[in-house]
């Protein structure tokens, strides 16, 4: 057992077919027999267990598999090692801000792709956001969410917790993205200034201060904080889901251009950085942002001055890379055959060919540049989408070089 709630059990296991570890939430009996609350209960486990397989991103917990044994219902899911984010509500252990700014910009984009899905939380709080390393964020529970385009009948009536609950959501209307944007944003201020916006001595005091009043000002409980993050924070927590932001892409859009100021100016960018950077380039332009993160996860990037060798004619090589910044130059002994400039690859022939194999010209590079390196073993190990999605853009790389070599030919 690795942890215990009041309504179900966690268990540490391995997966006898993947050779991985794995968590198994198993519900507590007697909850799913409970006269008054085991049929509710029952139907949001169903609830969280009908994920399965419908959700894949890197930023939200996957479930593998679920079912029921006789009395037993359990939840076979992704095993995250790493502490939840309420660690990190504390006053004497707040994040550096920007990387509160990154946790929730990747939390945008988890729930940009499940609200694509048709997916609404209804539970966001620090207890359902992990953090295995770094600013690496994992979203769980979806026990409490609604689910569009489903037969299951769901729990409809106001679930959640307090504390994170949009003005709408407590009144019992019917919720949209906007009350999770609402809940985030709640989240975003308790990871600044380690303290919830509203409080109260009861829950009615606490839910009428949700409803009617303003939160104390981020400024006056840490000091510091940038005027541009505050405003993030207290639109995405209007009271009328009408004057928050109005989609998941544009809060993290909004986080996106902060994160910029706040970045310190080292060889050493962001996640945040390096995806929005590679959205901008051209060779990802059909990738998705699930497929954008699984790229981030299996690269390495580089900075180099001018006049770098960054590949050796003749010297064995397995990878494949892609210019973020800058350009360089293609030589083939002394020769200049030519320029590769931001957002276009070179060194894919190992890749194509499957094989490590001598590099048939050197690449120099013609000012300072940043490199996205992407070995031959890790793209093959990557997913059937990901790999498709590079064949496509490297296929139609292969056949602008050879129209352009056929144009230089025919005029020779």
């Amino acid at each position: 057992m690795i942890d215990r709630g009041a309504t179900s059990s966690v268990y540490l296991a391995r997966d006898p077919f993947s050779g991985e570890d794995v968590a198994v939430k198993i519900a507590h009996q007697n909850m799913l027999n409970d006269p008054a609350t085991g049929a509710r209960f029952r139907k949001m486990f169903i609830n969280e267990a009908s994920l399965a397989g419908k959700l894949r991103h890197p930023h939200i917990v996957r479930v593998f598999d679920a079912g029921s044994d006789r009395e037993m219902h359990y939840i076979v899911m992704e095993f995250v090692r790493g502490k939840t984010l309420k660690q990190f509500c504390q006053l004497e252990s707040l994040l550096p801000i920007d990387d509160v700014v990154e946790i929730i910009f990747k939390c945008c984009n988890a729930f940009e792709y499940a609200c694509r899905q048709g997916l609404i939380h209804r539970d966001i709080k620090p207890a359902n956001l992990l953090i295995t390393s770094g600013t690496n964020v994992k979203i769980s529970d979806f026990g409490s969410a609604l689910l569009a385009d489903t037969e299951l009948t769901q729990v409809l009536d106001a679930v959640g917790t307090p504390s994170y609950m949009a003005p709408e959501q407590i009144a019992g209307k019917e919720i949209t993205h906007h009350a999770d944007i609402y809940s985030l944003g709640v989240v975003m201020y308790e990871l600044l200034t380690g303290r919830l916006p509203f409080s109260g001595t009861n829950q009615y005091e606490l839910l009428q201060k949700i409803t009617k009043t303003s939160p104390l000002p981020i400024e006056k409980v840490r000091p510091g904080v940038p005027a541009s993050v505050c405003s993030i924070v207290y639109r995405s927590m209007e009271k009328n889901p009408t004057r928050r932001y109005q989609s998941w892409s544009e809060f993290g859009a909004a986080l996106a251009e902060v994160h910029e100021q706040l970045e310190p100016q080292t060889d050493d960018a962001s996640d945040t950085r390096k995806f929005n950077q590679m959205k901008s380039l051209h060779f990802f332009r059909n990738f998705s942002d699930v497929e954008l993160w699984e790229v981030l996860r299996i690269s390495r990037w580089h900075r180099f001055p001018s006049g770098k060798r960054l590949l050796q004619e003749g010297k064995i090589g397995g990878s494949l890379f892609i210019l973020a910044e800058g350009e360089v130059r293609i030589m083939k002994g002394d020769a200049q055959l030519g320029t590769v400039g931001a957002g276009q690859c070179f060194g894919e022939m190992a890749y194509i060919q499957g094989k490590r194999q001598p590099r048939s010209a050197s690449v120099v590079s013609g000012c300072g540049v940043t490199v996205i390196k992407i070995g031959a073993e890790a793209l093959a190990d990557a997913s059937e989408h990901l790999q498709a999605k590079f064949n496509q853009e490297l296929l139609k790389t292969l056949v602008q070089r050879l129209e352009r070599t056929s144009v230089l030919a025919s005029a020779l």
